[in-house]
Protein backbone atom coordinates (compact mmCIF):
# COMPACT_ATOMS: atom_id res chain seq x y z
CA UNK A 1 0.00 0.00 0.00
CA UNK A 2 0.95 3.59 -0.46
CA UNK A 3 0.51 5.43 2.83
CA UNK A 4 0.13 9.19 3.16
CA UNK A 5 0.63 10.84 6.54
CA UNK A 6 -1.23 14.15 6.27
CA UNK A 7 -0.65 17.02 8.68
CA UNK A 8 -3.19 19.80 8.38
CA UNK A 9 -4.16 22.54 10.86
CA UNK A 10 -2.47 20.80 13.77
CA UNK A 11 -4.11 17.44 13.09
CA UNK A 12 -2.58 14.30 11.62
CA UNK A 13 -4.37 11.55 9.73
CA UNK A 14 -3.29 8.46 7.83
CA UNK A 15 -4.56 7.61 4.33
CA UNK A 16 -3.85 4.08 3.08
CA UNK A 17 -4.11 3.68 -0.69
CA UNK A 18 -4.55 0.24 -2.28
CA UNK A 19 -2.33 0.14 -5.38
CA UNK A 20 -3.06 -1.90 -8.53
CA UNK A 21 -1.00 -2.06 -11.71
CA UNK A 22 -3.78 -2.22 -14.33
CA UNK A 23 -1.75 -3.48 -17.30
CA UNK A 24 0.87 -6.25 -17.48
CA UNK A 25 1.39 -9.53 -19.30
CA UNK A 26 1.80 -13.23 -18.59
CA UNK A 27 3.10 -15.82 -21.03
CA UNK A 28 5.53 -15.65 -23.96
CA UNK A 29 5.03 -13.36 -26.94
CA UNK A 30 5.99 -14.16 -30.50
CA UNK A 31 8.15 -11.02 -30.44
CA UNK A 32 10.36 -12.48 -27.70
CA UNK A 33 8.90 -10.74 -24.66
CA UNK A 34 8.40 -13.23 -21.85
CA UNK A 35 6.91 -13.44 -18.37
CA UNK A 36 6.29 -17.07 -17.55
CA UNK A 37 6.73 -16.85 -13.77
CA UNK A 38 5.80 -13.73 -11.78
CA UNK A 39 7.91 -15.02 -8.86
CA UNK A 40 11.05 -15.55 -10.98
CA UNK A 41 14.05 -13.92 -9.23
CA UNK A 42 15.15 -10.70 -10.91
CA UNK A 43 12.78 -10.82 -13.87
CA UNK A 44 9.40 -11.75 -12.41
CA UNK A 45 6.51 -9.33 -12.05
CA UNK A 46 6.85 -9.26 -8.26
CA UNK A 47 10.55 -8.36 -8.39
CA UNK A 48 9.65 -5.71 -10.97
CA UNK A 49 7.29 -4.20 -8.39
CA UNK A 50 10.11 -4.31 -5.86
CA UNK A 51 12.44 -2.52 -8.26
CA UNK A 52 9.81 0.17 -8.84
CA UNK A 53 9.48 0.63 -5.08
CA UNK A 54 13.26 0.92 -4.72
CA UNK A 55 13.48 3.47 -7.51
CA UNK A 56 10.78 5.62 -5.93
CA UNK A 57 12.67 5.61 -2.64
CA UNK A 58 15.87 6.61 -4.44
CA UNK A 59 14.07 9.39 -6.27
CA UNK A 60 12.72 10.73 -2.97
CA UNK A 61 16.25 10.82 -1.56
CA UNK A 62 17.35 12.72 -4.65
CA UNK A 63 14.51 15.25 -4.88
CA UNK A 64 13.60 15.51 -1.19
CA UNK A 65 9.89 15.00 -1.91
CA UNK A 66 9.10 12.02 0.26
CA UNK A 67 7.74 14.78 2.49
CA UNK A 68 6.63 18.19 1.25
CA UNK A 69 4.28 21.06 1.96
CA UNK A 70 1.48 22.00 -0.40
CA UNK A 71 -2.06 23.35 -0.38
CA UNK A 72 -4.93 20.88 -0.26
CA UNK A 73 -8.60 21.83 0.08
CA UNK A 74 -7.44 25.42 0.54
CA UNK A 75 -5.34 24.53 3.58
CA UNK A 76 -1.60 24.39 4.14
CA UNK A 77 -0.75 20.69 4.25
CA UNK A 78 2.30 18.53 4.86
CA UNK A 79 2.28 15.12 3.13
CA UNK A 80 4.72 12.32 3.90
CA UNK A 81 4.79 9.11 1.87
CA UNK A 82 5.66 5.57 2.97
CA UNK A 83 5.04 1.99 1.86
CA UNK A 84 3.23 -0.58 4.00
CA UNK A 85 2.02 -4.12 3.24
CA UNK A 86 -1.71 -4.77 3.01
CA UNK A 87 -2.58 -6.05 6.53
CA UNK A 88 -4.46 -9.25 5.66
CA UNK A 89 -1.90 -10.49 3.14
CA UNK A 90 0.98 -9.59 5.43
CA UNK A 91 -0.54 -11.38 8.44
CA UNK A 92 -1.21 -14.45 6.32
CA UNK A 93 2.41 -14.53 5.12
CA UNK A 94 3.62 -14.15 8.71
CA UNK A 95 1.42 -17.08 9.76
CA UNK A 96 2.78 -19.21 6.92
CA UNK A 97 6.34 -18.27 7.83
CA UNK A 98 5.75 -19.41 11.42
CA UNK A 99 4.55 -22.82 10.20
CA UNK A 100 7.87 -23.34 8.40
CA UNK A 101 6.38 -25.46 5.63
CA UNK A 102 4.95 -24.63 2.21
CA UNK A 103 4.92 -20.90 1.36
CA UNK A 104 7.05 -20.04 4.42
CA UNK A 105 9.29 -17.87 2.20
CA UNK A 106 6.52 -15.55 1.02
CA UNK A 107 6.99 -13.09 3.87
CA UNK A 108 10.71 -12.71 3.15
CA UNK A 109 10.09 -12.27 -0.58
CA UNK A 110 7.25 -9.80 -0.16
CA UNK A 111 9.12 -7.35 2.05
CA UNK A 112 10.59 -5.75 -1.05
CA UNK A 113 7.27 -5.16 -2.83
CA UNK A 114 4.83 -3.84 -0.23
CA UNK A 115 3.96 -0.83 -2.44
CA UNK A 116 2.00 -2.48 -5.27
CA UNK A 117 -0.74 -4.66 -3.82
CA UNK A 118 -2.04 -6.33 -6.97
CA UNK A 119 -1.63 -6.33 -10.73
CA UNK A 120 -3.79 -7.15 -13.74
CA UNK A 121 -2.22 -9.75 -16.05
CA UNK A 122 -3.37 -10.99 -19.45
CA UNK A 123 -1.95 -13.00 -22.37
CA UNK A 124 0.61 -11.79 -24.85
CA UNK A 125 0.20 -12.76 -28.47
CA UNK A 126 1.46 -16.05 -27.10
CA UNK A 127 3.65 -18.59 -28.85
CA UNK A 128 1.33 -21.27 -27.48
CA UNK A 129 -1.92 -19.71 -28.63
CA UNK A 130 -3.96 -21.68 -31.15
CA UNK A 131 -3.25 -24.92 -29.26
CA UNK A 132 -6.95 -25.67 -28.72
CA UNK A 133 -9.69 -25.70 -31.35
CA UNK A 134 -12.25 -23.94 -29.13
CA UNK A 135 -10.70 -20.47 -29.52
CA UNK A 136 -7.44 -18.86 -30.60
CA UNK A 137 -6.44 -17.86 -27.06
CA UNK A 138 -7.88 -20.82 -25.12
CA UNK A 139 -4.42 -22.15 -24.13
CA UNK A 140 -3.25 -18.65 -23.19
CA UNK A 141 -6.32 -18.06 -21.04
CA UNK A 142 -5.85 -21.39 -19.28
CA UNK A 143 -2.27 -20.38 -18.51
CA UNK A 144 -3.38 -17.08 -16.97
CA UNK A 145 -6.10 -18.83 -14.99
CA UNK A 146 -3.65 -21.39 -13.57
CA UNK A 147 -1.59 -18.58 -12.12
CA UNK A 148 -4.23 -16.14 -10.98
CA UNK A 149 -6.81 -18.44 -9.36
CA UNK A 150 -4.51 -20.43 -7.06
CA UNK A 151 -2.65 -19.41 -3.93
CA UNK A 152 -0.22 -17.63 -3.59
CA UNK A 153 -0.55 -15.84 -6.95
CA UNK A 154 -4.26 -15.20 -6.36
CA UNK A 155 -3.30 -12.78 -3.58
CA UNK A 156 -1.44 -10.54 -6.01
CA UNK A 157 -2.72 -11.12 -9.55
CA UNK A 158 -6.02 -10.27 -11.28
CA UNK A 159 -6.41 -12.41 -14.39
CA UNK A 160 -7.89 -11.14 -17.66
CA UNK A 161 -8.66 -13.34 -20.66
CA UNK A 162 -7.97 -12.56 -24.31
CA UNK A 163 -9.89 -13.33 -27.48
CA UNK A 164 -9.97 -12.38 -31.14
CA UNK A 165 -13.42 -10.99 -32.04
CA UNK A 166 -12.85 -11.92 -35.67
CA UNK A 167 -13.47 -15.55 -34.63
CA UNK A 168 -17.11 -14.61 -34.26
CA UNK A 169 -19.11 -17.08 -32.17
CA UNK A 170 -15.90 -18.73 -30.91
CA UNK A 171 -14.80 -15.44 -29.40
CA UNK A 172 -18.15 -14.88 -27.70
CA UNK A 173 -18.10 -18.38 -26.22
CA UNK A 174 -14.52 -17.84 -25.06
CA UNK A 175 -15.58 -14.79 -23.03
CA UNK A 176 -18.21 -16.91 -21.27
CA UNK A 177 -15.77 -19.77 -20.72
CA UNK A 178 -13.09 -17.43 -19.37
CA UNK A 179 -15.46 -16.00 -16.80
CA UNK A 180 -17.58 -18.97 -15.79
CA UNK A 181 -15.04 -21.79 -16.00
CA UNK A 182 -11.58 -20.21 -15.77
CA UNK A 183 -12.58 -17.56 -13.23
CA UNK A 184 -10.93 -14.69 -15.11
CA UNK A 185 -12.17 -11.21 -14.26
CA UNK A 186 -11.71 -9.07 -17.37
CA UNK A 187 -10.91 -9.19 -21.09
CA UNK A 188 -8.01 -7.92 -23.19
CA UNK A 189 -8.43 -7.10 -26.90
CA UNK A 190 -5.55 -6.20 -29.23
CA UNK A 191 -6.76 -5.05 -32.66
CA UNK A 192 -3.30 -4.42 -34.07
CA UNK A 193 -1.46 -7.63 -33.18
CA UNK A 194 -4.52 -9.74 -34.06
CA UNK A 195 -4.89 -7.83 -37.34
CA UNK A 196 -8.39 -6.42 -37.04
CA UNK A 197 -7.43 -2.79 -36.56
CA UNK A 198 -9.45 -1.88 -39.67
CA UNK A 199 -12.49 -3.67 -38.25
CA UNK A 200 -12.71 -2.06 -34.82
CA UNK A 201 -16.05 -0.40 -35.56
CA UNK A 202 -17.70 -3.53 -36.93
CA UNK A 203 -20.32 -5.88 -35.52
CA UNK A 204 -18.03 -8.65 -34.28
CA UNK A 205 -16.18 -6.55 -31.65
CA UNK A 206 -19.51 -5.04 -30.59
CA UNK A 207 -20.94 -8.49 -29.89
CA UNK A 208 -17.87 -9.39 -27.80
CA UNK A 209 -18.31 -6.21 -25.76
CA UNK A 210 -21.96 -7.07 -25.11
CA UNK A 211 -20.99 -10.57 -23.98
CA UNK A 212 -18.36 -9.13 -21.62
CA UNK A 213 -20.96 -6.73 -20.20
CA UNK A 214 -23.28 -9.67 -19.54
CA UNK A 215 -20.59 -10.94 -17.12
CA UNK A 216 -19.69 -7.45 -15.84
CA UNK A 217 -16.15 -7.91 -17.16
CA UNK A 218 -14.07 -4.82 -17.93
CA UNK A 219 -12.55 -4.85 -21.43
CA UNK A 220 -9.09 -3.39 -22.06
CA UNK A 221 -8.19 -2.35 -25.61
CA UNK A 222 -4.55 -2.10 -26.59
CA UNK A 223 -4.00 0.85 -28.94
CA UNK A 224 -1.34 2.07 -31.29
CA UNK A 225 -1.86 5.60 -32.49
CA UNK A 226 -4.55 8.23 -32.37
CA UNK A 227 -6.72 6.64 -35.07
CA UNK A 228 -7.31 3.41 -33.16
CA UNK A 229 -8.20 5.38 -30.01
CA UNK A 230 -10.88 7.32 -31.86
CA UNK A 231 -12.20 4.17 -33.54
CA UNK A 232 -12.50 2.43 -30.17
CA UNK A 233 -14.33 5.47 -28.79
CA UNK A 234 -16.82 5.22 -31.63
CA UNK A 235 -17.25 1.48 -30.98
CA UNK A 236 -17.97 2.27 -27.32
CA UNK A 237 -20.65 4.77 -28.31
CA UNK A 238 -22.32 2.37 -30.74
CA UNK A 239 -22.21 -0.46 -28.18
CA UNK A 240 -23.74 1.81 -25.57
CA UNK A 241 -26.56 2.68 -28.00
CA UNK A 242 -27.18 -1.00 -28.73
CA UNK A 243 -27.26 -1.84 -25.04
CA UNK A 244 -29.64 1.03 -24.28
CA UNK A 245 -32.03 -0.16 -26.97
CA UNK A 246 -31.91 -3.91 -26.37
CA UNK A 247 -30.22 -4.71 -23.03
CA UNK A 248 -30.52 -1.63 -20.80
CA UNK A 249 -29.89 -3.71 -17.67
CA UNK A 250 -26.33 -4.32 -18.93
CA UNK A 251 -25.36 -0.67 -19.25
CA UNK A 252 -23.93 -0.42 -15.69
CA UNK A 253 -21.81 -3.49 -16.45
CA UNK A 254 -20.33 -2.13 -19.69
CA UNK A 255 -16.76 -0.98 -18.92
CA UNK A 256 -14.02 -0.31 -21.47
CA UNK A 257 -10.41 0.72 -20.80
CA UNK A 258 -8.46 2.41 -23.60
CA UNK A 259 -4.76 1.72 -23.02
CA UNK A 260 -1.80 3.97 -23.86
CA UNK A 261 -4.09 6.89 -24.68
CA UNK A 262 -2.11 9.73 -23.06
CA UNK A 263 1.40 9.21 -24.43
CA UNK A 264 1.82 11.41 -27.50
CA UNK A 265 -1.66 12.91 -27.14
CA UNK A 266 -1.21 15.58 -24.47
CA UNK A 267 -3.40 18.52 -25.43
CA UNK A 268 -5.37 16.50 -27.99
CA UNK A 269 -8.90 17.21 -26.84
CA UNK A 270 -10.46 14.83 -29.34
CA UNK A 271 -8.54 12.02 -27.64
CA UNK A 272 -9.51 13.38 -24.22
CA UNK A 273 -13.17 13.28 -25.30
CA UNK A 274 -12.70 9.68 -26.41
CA UNK A 275 -11.88 8.80 -22.79
CA UNK A 276 -14.32 11.14 -21.08
CA UNK A 277 -17.55 9.41 -22.01
CA UNK A 278 -19.76 7.00 -20.04
CA UNK A 279 -18.52 3.43 -19.56
CA UNK A 280 -14.95 4.44 -20.47
CA UNK A 281 -11.55 4.65 -18.76
CA UNK A 282 -7.99 5.27 -19.91
CA UNK A 283 -4.88 3.52 -18.66
CA UNK A 284 -1.67 5.52 -18.36
CA UNK A 285 0.81 2.92 -19.61
CA UNK A 286 3.64 4.31 -21.79
CA UNK A 287 3.27 7.75 -20.19
CA UNK A 288 6.37 8.82 -18.24
CA UNK A 289 8.73 11.64 -17.40
CA UNK A 290 7.85 15.32 -17.55
CA UNK A 291 5.13 14.44 -20.03
CA UNK A 292 3.28 12.71 -17.20
CA UNK A 293 3.30 15.86 -15.09
CA UNK A 294 2.22 17.92 -18.09
CA UNK A 295 -0.60 15.49 -18.89
CA UNK A 296 -2.11 15.55 -15.39
CA UNK A 297 -2.11 19.35 -15.32
CA UNK A 298 -3.47 19.74 -18.86
CA UNK A 299 -6.12 17.01 -18.59
CA UNK A 300 -7.36 18.35 -15.24
CA UNK A 301 -7.57 21.95 -16.50
CA UNK A 302 -9.38 20.91 -19.68
CA UNK A 303 -11.80 18.71 -17.74
CA UNK A 304 -12.75 21.44 -15.29
CA UNK A 305 -12.86 24.23 -17.90
CA UNK A 306 -15.27 22.18 -20.00
CA UNK A 307 -17.32 21.13 -16.94
CA UNK A 308 -16.91 17.51 -17.97
CA UNK A 309 -18.18 16.25 -14.65
CA UNK A 310 -21.62 16.58 -16.25
CA UNK A 311 -20.82 13.67 -18.61
CA UNK A 312 -21.55 10.99 -16.00
CA UNK A 313 -20.83 12.62 -12.65
CA UNK A 314 -17.23 11.39 -12.48
CA UNK A 315 -14.36 13.74 -11.66
CA UNK A 316 -11.26 13.86 -13.86
CA UNK A 317 -9.23 11.32 -11.89
CA UNK A 318 -12.08 8.77 -11.98
CA UNK A 319 -11.30 8.09 -15.64
CA UNK A 320 -7.64 7.11 -15.17
CA UNK A 321 -5.81 3.91 -14.20
CA UNK A 322 -2.16 3.53 -13.23
CA UNK A 323 -0.57 0.95 -15.54
CA UNK A 324 2.98 -0.21 -16.28
CA UNK A 325 2.76 -2.42 -19.43
CA UNK A 326 5.40 -4.72 -17.95
CA UNK A 327 7.55 -6.33 -19.35
CA UNK A 328 7.42 -4.07 -22.42
CA UNK A 329 8.17 -1.11 -20.19
CA UNK A 330 10.48 -1.50 -17.22
CA UNK A 331 10.89 -0.17 -13.70
CA UNK A 332 12.49 3.08 -14.91
CA UNK A 333 9.38 3.95 -16.92
CA UNK A 334 7.06 2.99 -14.03
CA UNK A 335 9.01 5.14 -11.60
CA UNK A 336 9.00 8.08 -14.02
CA UNK A 337 5.20 7.91 -14.22
CA UNK A 338 4.52 7.25 -10.54
CA UNK A 339 6.73 10.04 -9.28
CA UNK A 340 4.50 12.54 -11.09
CA UNK A 341 1.41 11.12 -9.38
CA UNK A 342 2.82 11.52 -5.88
CA UNK A 343 4.99 14.63 -6.18
CA UNK A 344 4.48 18.21 -5.04
CA UNK A 345 3.64 19.36 -8.58
CA UNK A 346 0.60 17.08 -8.67
CA UNK A 347 -0.85 18.78 -5.58
CA UNK A 348 0.30 22.31 -6.39
CA UNK A 349 -1.56 22.15 -9.72
CA UNK A 350 -4.84 20.99 -8.18
CA UNK A 351 -4.60 17.27 -7.38
CA UNK A 352 -5.50 15.75 -4.03
CA UNK A 353 -5.40 12.46 -2.11
CA UNK A 354 -8.74 11.34 -3.51
CA UNK A 355 -7.35 11.71 -7.04
CA UNK A 356 -4.36 9.55 -6.15
CA UNK A 357 -6.62 6.95 -4.56
CA UNK A 358 -8.70 6.83 -7.75
CA UNK A 359 -5.78 6.57 -10.18
CA UNK A 360 -3.63 4.17 -8.17
CA UNK A 361 -6.21 1.44 -7.64
CA UNK A 362 -9.74 2.40 -6.69
CA UNK A 363 -10.96 2.88 -10.27
CA UNK A 364 -9.69 -0.60 -11.14
CA UNK A 365 -11.43 -2.11 -8.13
CA UNK A 366 -14.75 -0.48 -8.97
CA UNK A 367 -14.94 -2.06 -12.43
CA UNK A 368 -14.19 -5.65 -11.39
CA UNK A 369 -17.20 -7.98 -11.62
CA UNK A 370 -17.06 -8.92 -7.92
CA UNK A 371 -17.91 -5.35 -6.98
CA UNK A 372 -20.83 -5.17 -9.40
CA UNK A 373 -22.55 -8.55 -9.11
CA UNK A 374 -23.90 -10.35 -6.02
CA UNK A 375 -21.25 -12.48 -4.35
CA UNK A 376 -22.70 -15.63 -2.81
CA UNK A 377 -22.89 -19.37 -3.28
CA UNK A 378 -25.24 -20.27 -6.12
CA UNK A 379 -26.96 -23.14 -4.36
CA UNK A 380 -29.02 -22.71 -1.24
CA UNK A 381 -27.06 -25.04 1.02
CA UNK A 382 -26.36 -23.59 4.43
CA UNK A 383 -22.85 -23.95 5.90
CA UNK A 384 -22.18 -23.06 9.56
CA UNK A 385 -20.12 -19.99 10.32
CA UNK A 386 -17.20 -19.95 12.74
CA UNK A 387 -17.20 -17.39 15.53
CA UNK A 388 -13.74 -16.83 17.00
CA UNK A 389 -13.82 -15.24 20.45
CA UNK A 390 -10.95 -13.71 22.40
CA UNK A 391 -12.64 -11.38 24.91
CA UNK A 392 -9.38 -10.45 26.66
CA UNK A 393 -7.91 -8.98 23.44
CA UNK A 394 -4.68 -10.79 24.25
CA UNK A 395 -2.17 -11.80 21.61
CA UNK A 396 -3.00 -13.28 19.23
CA UNK A 397 -6.21 -11.36 18.61
CA UNK A 398 -9.29 -13.14 17.29
CA UNK A 399 -8.49 -11.80 13.80
CA UNK A 400 -4.94 -13.18 13.99
CA UNK A 401 -6.26 -16.53 15.23
CA UNK A 402 -8.53 -16.67 12.16
CA UNK A 403 -5.63 -16.00 9.81
CA UNK A 404 -3.36 -18.53 11.55
CA UNK A 405 -6.05 -21.17 11.14
CA UNK A 406 -6.49 -20.27 7.47
CA UNK A 407 -2.73 -20.58 6.94
CA UNK A 408 -2.76 -24.06 8.49
CA UNK A 409 -5.55 -25.17 6.16
CA UNK A 410 -3.69 -23.80 3.13
CA UNK A 411 -0.48 -25.60 4.08
CA UNK A 412 -2.40 -28.84 4.65
CA UNK A 413 -4.06 -28.48 1.23
CA UNK A 414 -7.55 -28.41 2.73
CA UNK A 415 -8.40 -25.03 1.21
CA UNK A 416 -7.13 -22.82 -1.59
CA UNK A 417 -7.87 -19.16 -2.36
CA UNK A 418 -9.18 -18.28 -5.81
CA UNK A 419 -9.33 -14.54 -5.18
CA UNK A 420 -10.03 -12.01 -2.48
CA UNK A 421 -11.81 -8.67 -2.41
CA UNK A 422 -11.16 -5.86 0.03
CA UNK A 423 -14.16 -4.46 1.86
CA UNK A 424 -14.96 -0.78 2.23
CA UNK A 425 -16.39 1.12 5.18
CA UNK A 426 -19.71 2.78 4.24
CA UNK A 427 -18.33 4.40 1.05
CA UNK A 428 -15.48 3.97 -1.43
CA UNK A 429 -13.37 6.45 0.55
CA UNK A 430 -12.03 3.98 3.14
CA UNK A 431 -11.35 0.26 3.25
CA UNK A 432 -10.97 -1.80 6.38
CA UNK A 433 -9.43 -5.15 7.39
CA UNK A 434 -12.53 -7.15 6.45
CA UNK A 435 -12.41 -9.11 3.21
CA UNK A 436 -14.27 -11.55 0.99
CA UNK A 437 -12.33 -14.74 0.29
CA UNK A 438 -13.37 -16.87 -2.66
CA UNK A 439 -12.02 -20.20 -1.47
CA UNK A 440 -12.34 -23.69 -2.87
CA UNK A 441 -11.73 -27.25 -1.80
CA UNK A 442 -8.70 -28.61 -3.72
CA UNK A 443 -10.18 -32.13 -3.75
CA UNK A 444 -13.57 -31.26 -5.26
CA UNK A 445 -12.94 -27.74 -6.66
CA UNK A 446 -16.21 -26.67 -4.99
CA UNK A 447 -16.14 -22.94 -4.29
CA UNK A 448 -17.01 -21.53 -0.89
CA UNK A 449 -17.17 -17.72 -0.64
CA UNK A 450 -16.28 -16.68 2.90
CA UNK A 451 -16.62 -13.32 4.57
CA UNK A 452 -13.88 -12.65 7.13
CA UNK A 453 -14.97 -9.80 9.37
CA UNK A 454 -14.23 -8.45 12.82
CA UNK A 455 -17.52 -8.46 14.65
CA UNK A 456 -15.89 -6.74 17.65
CA UNK A 457 -12.39 -5.49 16.88
CA UNK A 458 -9.67 -7.81 18.24
CA UNK A 459 -12.22 -9.73 20.33
CA UNK A 460 -14.72 -11.46 18.03
CA UNK A 461 -13.99 -12.40 14.42
CA UNK A 462 -16.38 -14.11 12.04
CA UNK A 463 -15.68 -16.62 9.26
CA UNK A 464 -19.06 -16.65 7.50
CA UNK A 465 -19.62 -18.82 4.39
CA UNK A 466 -22.13 -17.20 2.07
CA UNK A 467 -25.06 -18.97 0.43
CA UNK A 468 -27.81 -18.10 -2.02
CA UNK A 469 -29.71 -16.01 0.53
CA UNK A 470 -26.62 -14.34 2.03
CA UNK A 471 -24.73 -11.96 -0.25
CA UNK A 472 -21.62 -9.94 0.48
CA UNK A 473 -21.94 -6.20 1.00
CA UNK A 474 -18.80 -4.45 -0.25
CA UNK A 475 -19.53 -1.50 2.07
CA UNK A 476 -19.77 -3.60 5.21
CA UNK A 477 -22.51 -4.01 7.77
CA UNK A 478 -24.09 -1.96 10.54
CA UNK A 479 -25.30 -4.12 13.38
CA UNK A 480 -28.30 -1.92 14.18
CA UNK A 481 -29.46 -1.61 10.58
CA UNK A 482 -32.61 -3.80 10.24
CA UNK A 483 -31.46 -5.31 6.95
CA UNK A 484 -28.03 -6.12 8.32
CA UNK A 485 -29.49 -7.51 11.53
CA UNK A 486 -31.46 -9.95 9.41
CA UNK A 487 -28.22 -10.83 7.63
CA UNK A 488 -26.44 -11.67 10.87
CA UNK A 489 -29.46 -13.51 12.23
CA UNK A 490 -29.40 -15.81 9.20
CA UNK A 491 -25.67 -16.39 9.63
CA UNK A 492 -25.93 -17.27 13.31
CA UNK A 493 -28.58 -19.95 12.76
CA UNK A 494 -25.70 -22.41 12.56
CA UNK A 495 -22.33 -21.62 14.05
CA UNK A 496 -19.26 -23.04 15.69
CA UNK A 497 -17.56 -21.24 18.57
CA UNK A 498 -13.77 -21.26 18.76
CA UNK A 499 -11.52 -19.66 21.36
CA UNK A 500 -8.08 -20.65 20.10
CA UNK A 501 -6.23 -21.62 16.94
CA UNK A 502 -6.73 -25.39 17.24
CA UNK A 503 -10.48 -25.04 17.74
CA UNK A 504 -10.65 -22.65 14.80
CA UNK A 505 -8.80 -25.11 12.55
CA UNK A 506 -11.18 -27.87 13.64
CA UNK A 507 -14.26 -25.73 12.98
CA UNK A 508 -13.05 -24.55 9.57
CA UNK A 509 -12.13 -28.11 8.63
CA UNK A 510 -15.71 -29.14 9.31
CA UNK A 511 -16.93 -26.26 7.12
CA UNK A 512 -14.83 -27.44 4.19
CA UNK A 513 -16.01 -31.01 4.66
CA UNK A 514 -19.68 -30.02 4.35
Amino acid sequence: MLTATIEQEGKTRIENIFVIDAHSHLGEDVDGAIMMNPLAPGTGTFDFWGNVQGRLKSEWVKNGEQSFRTSMDGKSTKITWSFNPYPFTDKLYIALEALGKRYSDLKEKSKFYSFIDQGVVFPFQDVFRDKHPEALYRASNINVSRFTTRFPFSMKLIGYARCNPMEGEKAIKEVTYARQVLGLRGLKLHPRSDRWIDNIKTTKPLKVLIEAASHSMPVLFDTRGRGSILDIAELIRSTRTTLAQHYPELLPHFKVIIAHFAQGNIGDYEVYNAIVQPNTYGDLSMLHGEGAGNFFEDFRKWFKAQNKIRVDNRDWSEYLLYASDYPYFGDVHAQRLLIYIVNKQFFDTGGNIKDIRNIMGLNQIKILPEYNLPQNKNNGSSIPCTLISNPLRSNPTSYEIAIKALAKLIVDNKVDIKKFCIQFKDTWDNFNDDILLNTFKPTTKEEVPIMLTQFVKDQITLFAPLNKEIAWNKFGYKYFNPKDRAFFTSIFKQNYLATDENQTVSCLTQIFQQ
